[in-house]
């Protein structure tokens, strides 16, 4: 998912009503509105640079004179105190957009990066990383455009996007047998995903004709996906198998080991740990 010019320019100007809603009382009293600067970013932790065309969307809004110019491409990994970036332009107007920019750079390079590690660890295989819909509410577009950056690919974006019934729509429709009978009937054209908790929900599902595509194994061990595996291979083999819940850096490699398809982690966007980026005058000049 690559976020659109619009997406990023309506989330941009979000940021910087919010960071700037008076203007930025600090450099409009000290600096003079002539001083031109030169800025560099300089990456402080091994990163997966990620969120460029933000960064370049907070200074264009600020000031349509800034300059910016990368020496690495989006994705590149960055090594601690590597210089990857120069904005140029007026002073105070790199000051006004130096922290929402950074901001965007930071997350999004830190969601980039945890993804890449995690996706490092499948091997060649044919295990797929995915994400979840476990986003920061208005930065759904931005975390998602991220996880991409880093390896990993793109589970439902909205609601709108898929079919997949969860352990809350099992229940008010009162268990697995009423959903399974009503599936019957359903004639969306839509892959239907269901998520089961126990081996004894997945026979249940194996055992009775309907319409799922894949089911989502929820919180099962290593164990219990081995033996989920060989009832999948055995009785629905067209059967796409999913397994989420409690997926780590440290257990994802064993997880892709087993032979799973498709893994989902909702930790890739909502707990990630941002990168650490600064941004340096290195000139001044009138």
């Amino acid at each position: 998912m690559h976020p659109e010019l619009w997406q990023i320019r309506e989330i941009v100007l979000r940021a910087l009503e919010e960071d700037l809603p008076f203007g930025d009382i600090t450099s409009e009293i000290l600096i003079p509105a002539n001083l031109m600067a030169k800025a560099y970013f300089l990456a402080k932790d091994n990163l997966v640079l990620c969120g460029q065309p933000v960064a370049e969307r907070v200074f264009q809004e600020v000031d349509p004179e800034v300059q910016i110019e990368w020496f690495y491409q989006e994705g590149s990994e960055i090594q601690p105190m590597t210089k990857f970036g120069y904005a140029k332009g007026k002073a105070i107007s790199l000051l006004k957009g130096e922290r929402v920019a950074l901001n965007f750079l930071q997350h999004l390079s830190g969601i980039a990066t945890k993804v890449r590690r995690m996706s490092s660890r499948l091997g060649k295989g044919k295990t797929f990383l995915l994400d979840t819909r476990k986003t920061i509410p208005g930065l759904k577009v931005l975390q998602k455009y991220a996880v991409k950056i880093g390896g990993g690919e793109n589970h439902r974006f909205s609601l709108s996007d898929g079919i997949l019934i969860k352990d809350n729509h099992i229940k008010a429709l009162g268990g697995l047998p009423k959903v399974l009978e009503k599936l019957k009937a359903i004639q969306n054209m839509l892959k239907i995903e269901l998520e089961v908790k126990t081996l004894e929900e997945l026979d249940l599902v194996l055992e009775t004709p309907n319409r799922v595509d894949r089911v989502l194994l929820d919180n099962f061990s290593p164990e219990e996906i081995k033996k989920a595996l060989e009832k999948v291979k055995a009785l629905r083999p067209d059967l796409e198998v999913e397994v989420s819940g409690g997926i780590t850096e440290e257990n994802v490699e064993l997880y892709a080991s087993l032979g799973v398809p498709y893994i989902s982690s909702g930790a890739l966007t909502h707990s990630v740990r941002a990168v650490d980026i600064s941004f340096k005058i290195e000139e001044t000049w009138e």
